[in-house]
């Protein structure tokens, strides 16, 4: 099974094969866990996203 293209959590850039990064597991009760993949040091700044209630 193929995994795909992996992209960065934080900056949402595509992670390239060699570079480092950190991996973590979320636990989510609905989702039944997530892993959340993100650079050690972001080639970007994070995007700006606004939310609103």
């Amino acid at each position: 099974m193929s995994e795909g293209t992996r992209y960065c959590w934080r900056c949402d850039e595509p992670i390239l094969h060699g570079q480092a990064v950190v991996t973590s597991m979320k636990v989510s009760i609905s989702a039944g866990g997530h892993v959340v993949v993100v650079h050690e040091q972001c080639p970007k700044p994070p995007a700006y996203v606004r939310r609103t209630p």
